[in-house]
């Protein structure tokens, strides 16, 4: 009895996804990579000079979340989908555990630097980052079921949170600015992640995907929200309270 062949439907658009994604998550973990590089990574890792486990633990488990998505991506671009779904469930779980995470590490910052007030509005910067980061995250999940929404959700989550590994990149130039202008500089560095995921779809698509869309407003805009009210005294108030944990 022949054996007929069916070959593979792919929805249209999507033939080059099983090389883009994966080299999307390669870039922002080489990104994380660089930015954390001289303080930690090459710092020693675990032997690194950081002020407590608690931000061991912050790094481990945010590193973990970039090396999960290199997994993931290779997973699905490969077919292998049961085991991608299986994984899902502890990427459910670092990212569940990031949050709280990323908000106690940016309390013992604030008073480890307390004697800095720029510290108080400058703590604004993660906190708008873990915000958009669950916000994408649970869309992400929300739509597990489409994988054209699913994998942009993800990979936009990530840039969410790529601000801290690029503020730290000592050789992009911020020349003199400072407050929110160093701010608004720092999260447009991130920007060129976005603008690659744009590209990608006017060229595979011929259109924007909604994901992508609606996903880079939110980001771009929560920026920009943050930089109206970092000076504001409720978010004082607010830093100001992170910094009193004394962690």
């Amino acid at each position: 009895m022949a054996t007929v062949y069916v070959p593979i439907r792919r929805l249209p658009g999507t033939r080059h996804d099983h090389r883009f994604f994966p080299a999307m998550a390669v870039l922002l973990t080489t990104a994380m990579g660089v930015g954390f590089a001289p303080t930690y990574f090459l710092a020693g890792v675990f032997q690194a000079r950081l002020p407590g486990i608690l931000i061991h633990i912050h790094a481990a488990v945010f590193t973990a979340w970039f090396l999960l998505l290199i997994a993931q991506s290779v997973l699905a671009s490969s077919g292998r989908l049961s085991v991608h779904r299986k994984l899902g469930i502890a990427g459910i779980t670092i990212a569940a555990a990031m949050l709280p995470l990323g908000l106690l590490a940016t309390a013992e910052y604030t008073h480890r630097l307390a004697s800095h007030y720029h510290i108080l509005m400058a703590s604004i910067m993660p906190c708008a980052e873990l915000l958009t980061f669950a916000t994408l995250v649970t869309a992400a999940f929300l739509l597990r079921k489409r994988p054209d929404w699913h994998k942009r959700l993800i990979i936009l989550a990530t840039i969410a949170i790529i601000g801290a590994a690029v503020g730290r990149m000592e050789f992009l130039p911020y020349w003199t600015f400072h407050g929110n202008a160093a701010l608004r500089l720092a999260w447009a560095y991130t920007y060129p992640f976005l603008v690659l995921l744009i590209a990608y779809d006017l060229w595979s698509l011929r259109r924007l995907h909604l994901a992508t869309l609606w996903g880079s407003v939110f980001i771009i805009g929560i920026h920009q929200l943050s930089l109206l009210v970092d000076l504001t005294a409720p978010w004082l108030a607010f830093a100001a309270w992170l910094q009193s944990w004394n962690l």
